[in-house]
């Protein structure tokens, strides 16, 4: 699943004419599953990695986990906010937890890639879900 996000992420990116090299991505979630503040076999410690690889810059929001470790160091988590998703070039939903304002996200991302089907309710043309 890692590699194919990464696929799809950068379709999503180069239909607004971005590469991923050098992109800002709001990653909304790290932990393994919704609510919780697990992060072992979470799939997206591999998205961050493969970002790295790619030479992505990105931010993880997740209000269950404070800081966790990847690629040899640590990561601290950010809160959510408006100037987050603003200045974000893709919005990565990868973790569907009940504490974020979807509608808000909705309203505040220039685009958005939402691999749980979380703003499943929500129809704009800046939302491409998984294929």
């Amino acid at each position: 699943m890692p590699e194919y996000v990464i696929t799809r992420l950068m379709q999503v990116l180069n239909e607004s004419g971005k590469a991923l090299r050098g992109s800002k991505i709001a990653i909304l979630g790290v932990a393994y599953k919704k609510d919780i503040d697990d992060v072992r076999e979470s799939p997206v410690l591999k998205i961050i990695e493969l970002l790295e690889q790619h030479g992505a810059d990105y931010t993880v929001v997740d209000p269950y986990v404070a800081s966790f470790r990847s690629c040899d160091r640590m990561v601290e988590t950010v809160p959510m906010s408006k100037e987050l998703l603003n200045e974000a070039d893709l919005v990565l939903v990868t973790t569907d937890h009940s504490d974020f304002d979807y509608q808000m996200i909705a309203q505040e991302s220039q685009v958005i890639f939402d691999t749980r089907n979380a703003l499943k309710d929500v129809q704009r043309p800046n939302i491409y879900r998984k294929l």
